[in-house]
């Protein structure tokens, strides 16, 4: 058992019950008085130009109290993403609010703002735009050719940004090689679909301050970007930190349209005014960005990659955002760093369209990358008969070499031999029959995929803030508050963050909670939810608030217990002289002395304490991370596909994972399914589909996106997960949450190649495909 019965144990969520019976402190059910509500209107055109407004007849409509043009928003360029300087040299600023320029179908236009949605969505009907309609693009491929349409003046070839990354010598390598592999892997478009749509609530009072809730994934990050778009100091706005979110994966990682829409309209009405997307405005505003690889691999007579070259082509659509930063993550943790390759050459593109913008996704690149180099990696074992495993090793990165991203950082616990061999045992590998070999319509297979190196927050990664903030106070009933700016997206992060905290002091993991109404006046700044980084870096920041707070008790505690504090320990709730568990006295006593007067009416008349004792005994830190970990992942999938209809069932599921320590059990197998569900929609049936003409998103809501429900998802999925104990993370852990959606989808085609002899290469694995593969349509 860990430290004080907190660390390794499935403590229950405290919000669990309020979640689960309406959840008030969701930010889809803030209301203020006074509030008005704000509508969108968004062109039916893919690529335009607006030529005229006439919103007359809209602002004469009942209810309505004001309408938002182009021409009333500042028309600052910005990057919206929050986890990077609002004008990082990195990524691109080619963002504006509103503009007369349209470059997707469904692009805002005008807003409005009444005091119902009903009448702001009548007013929507009543203003008159005129668009001049230009050539659209949709393909990335062809937006990059010689005379295609030019989406942002003077962007060549319509490439937003264009990296390269490379190392040793690509023609030797290729020349050393004694079999050369080279595929094109293609993945498409899909939504995160979490369940609280995009949402908030803006009121800007009469002194140019302005106080904002939002259902987002950073509080600080959303500060910068509205007070950047609005052109004032960030003091001016505070942004309150929800007690949980809806959901996130990623996709709630930038600035919106409707937070400066909604600034914009609360200034000039007076009030309040809150914007809630439709699950179709949700569905044209976020998604994992679609990516085609082209892979060339070398292999030497010794079974040991030689040379790997490859070209990626992410589809950005109209606008950068993400796109700047995935393109990256995916070539470097997607591509290139997970094995030993000698002398490898990755270019990357990532590509304008006239598409819907792309933007954050669990896993941020990682997925589309793994599809390539693990489904060319079965490729290659079938080809020449070797075992996947055993290939994977030979190749495999080991514990105590440098990072491959940051070698000033070591692979200090790595153990993804332990990962493989432990999945490959328990999955049953060594029964696995050859591609396509049993009998009957329909056919059984297992697959692997690993995730060999990824990361536990950006510590080391340029232009991206890795640094966390918390407050811990000390209660006189013996409780503690913990402050942190990390947000809840409902995988539990609250309570790890109160288990570390718990931990620390010697408390039990209920007598921590998270402090309510926190905000960006009032507590440190932290960087997002995102990349992996809650557990291990704001983990950090909690683990040493807590570690200043419990000085301060054992220093007030010494002067009880007339001991040295070097002496004493927190333990069950207590302070004792270590080994002399009889010496122990309550924290709630020792809080209560440290906040008493300091002098004190007693019995038998005036008793003075001592100044040194006094104050609230309170731990603030603010730090960066030590470093940045690599977990291990290795996934195996058991299939059946029924061979007349080409549907795939996934039976079983085995995740093995080495994440330093488990926090919390419960919480880390949670990751680990959800992971699974999305990882299983991104490989057989996720896909948002547009016109083709139009641009027009024809798979709106969840009626018409298909996605996996309680029906499609395996009855086992089992985890296991490897406890190297990183000595740089709170209590040993690093991190956990995007291998688990990174590895299903070469997983699950890998193993439907074993089952039928089927090789899909560009997802969702459909029905249809399976056919086509096996000479049936």
């Amino acid at each position: 058992m860990s430290t004080n019965k907190v660390i390794g144990e499935s403590v229950l969520r405290p919000d669990a019950y309020d979640k689960v019976t309406g959840g008030k402190g969701y930010p889809v059910n803030v209301r203020l008085p006074g509030m008005l509500h704000g509508k969108l209107l968004r062109s039916p055109y893919p690529h335009a130009r607006i030529v005229r407004i006439d919103t007359s007849r809209a602002e004469r409509m009942p209810g309505v109290r004001a309408v938002l043009v182009p021409a009333e928003v500042p028309q600052r360029k910005y990057c919206p993403v929050y986890f990077v300087p609002t004008l990082a040299q990195s990524m691109v600023q080619d963002m504006v609010v509103m503009s007369d320029r349209v470059r997707y179908a469904g692009q805002p236009v005008a807003a409005v703002a009444a005091v119902s949605e009903q009448a702001a969505e009548a007013a929507l009907e009543h203003i008159d735009v005129e668009y001049e309609e230009l050539p659209a693009v949709f393909d990335p491929e062809a937006a990059m050719a010689a005379g295609a349409p030019e989406i942002h003046a003077g962007v060549a070839n319509n490439i937003a940004k264009q990296p390269q990354f490379g190392f040793g010598d690509l023609e030797r390598g290729f020349a050393q090689a004694e079999h050369v592999f080279e595929g094109t892997y293609e993945t498409q478009r899909v939504h995160t679909c979490y369940m609280e749509p995009r949402v908030c609530v803006v009121d800007a009072d009469t002194r140019g301050n302005f106080t904002v809730y939002s259902s987002m994934q950073h509080i600080f990050g959303l500060r910068e970007k509205l007070a950047f778009v609005l052109g004032i100091p960030e003091s001016r706005v505070r942004v309150m930190k929800p007690p949980y979110i809806g959901g996130g994966f990623g996709g709630k990682l930038d600035i919106g349209y409707i937070e400066p829409v909604a600034a914009l309209l609360s200034v000039k009405t007076g009030r309040p005014v809150r914007m809630e997307h439709t699950r179709y405005e949700d569905f044209i505003t976020t998604t994992r960005n679609p990516i085609k690889v082209y892979l060339k691999t070398g292999i030497g007579r010794d079974g040991k990659f030689t040379a790997r070259y490859a070209k990626s082509i992410l589809d950005t659509g109209a606008h950068a955002t993400h796109g700047a930063e995935v393109i990256m993550v995916h070539g470097l943790f997607g591509i290139l760093f997970g094995y030993h390759t000698p002398s490898a050459l990755w270019e990357g593109y990532t590509v304008y369209t006239n598409n819907m913008v792309g933007g954050g996704y669990r896993g941020y690149g990682g997925p589309q990358g793994c599809f390539a180099v693990e489904s060319q990696i079965d490729e290659i074992c079938t080809e020449l008969g070797l075992d996947p495993i055993e290939f994977r090793l030979r190749n495999a990165r080991q514990e105590g070499e440098p990072h491959p991203f940051n070698p000033g950082f070591r692979l200090a616990t790595y153990r993804l031999e332990e990962c493989v061999r432990r999945g490959a045992e328990r999955i049953g590998w060594k029964d696995r029959a050859a591609p396509a070999s049993a009998s009957g319509t329909r056919k059984r297979g297992i697959g692997l995929a690993c995730q060999p190196v990824w990361v536990s927050g950006c510590m080391g990664f340029p232009d991206i803030y890795e640094h966390s903030g918390a407050i811990v106070k000390l209660n006189p009933d013996g409780t503690a508050d913990l402050a942190t700016a990390a947000v809840d997206l409902g995988s539990g992060q609250n309570t790890t963050l109160c288990q570390i905290a718990a931990a620390e002091l010697g408390l039990a993991a209920a007598d921590v909670r998270i402090t309510a109404n926190a905000d960006t006046d009032t507590v440190p700044f932290d960087a997002p939810s995102h990349a992996s980084r809650v557990t291990y870096s704001a983990g950090t920041a909690v683990k040493a608030a807590a570690a200043a707070a419990k000085a301060r008790l054992l220093e007030v505690a010494a002067t009880l217990l007339e001991a040295d504090p070097q002496d004493l320990e927190c333990r069950d709730g207590k302070v004792q002289v270590k080994g002399a568990p009889g010496s122990a006295i309550a924290i709630a006593d020792v809080v209560k002395r440290a906040e008493s007067p300091y002098v004190q009416m007693t019995a038998t008349g005036m008793q003075q304490t001592t100044i040194a004792e006094k104050g609230t005994i309170i731990g603030v830190a603010s730090l960066a991370p030590p470093s940045n970990p690599s977990p291990a992942s290795a996934q195996f999938v058991e299939v059946e596909v029924d061979t007349e209809t080409g549907e795939v069932d996934v039976l079983r599921v085995v995740f093995a994972h080495d994440l330093g320590t488990v926090i919390n059990p419960a919480a880390a197998e949670g990751q680990v399914e959800g992971g699974f569900q999305q990882g299983m929609g991104f490989a057989l049936m996720e896909h948002i589909q547009f016109d083709t003409e139009t641009g027009t998103c024809l798979t709106g809501d969840f009626l018409d996106y298909k996605m996996p429900t309680a029906v499609e998802m395996p009855s086992r999925i089992e985890s296991i997960f490897i406890e190297s104990n990183d000595p740089t993370g709170p209590f040993g852990a690093k991190s956990l949450s995007e291998p688990c959606v990174i590895t299903p989808a070469p997983a699950i085609a890998n193993a439907v190649f074993n089952a039928v002899g089927v090789r899909v290469r560009d997802l969702p694995i459909t029905p249809e495909k399976i056919l086509a593969g096996l000479g049936k349509l």
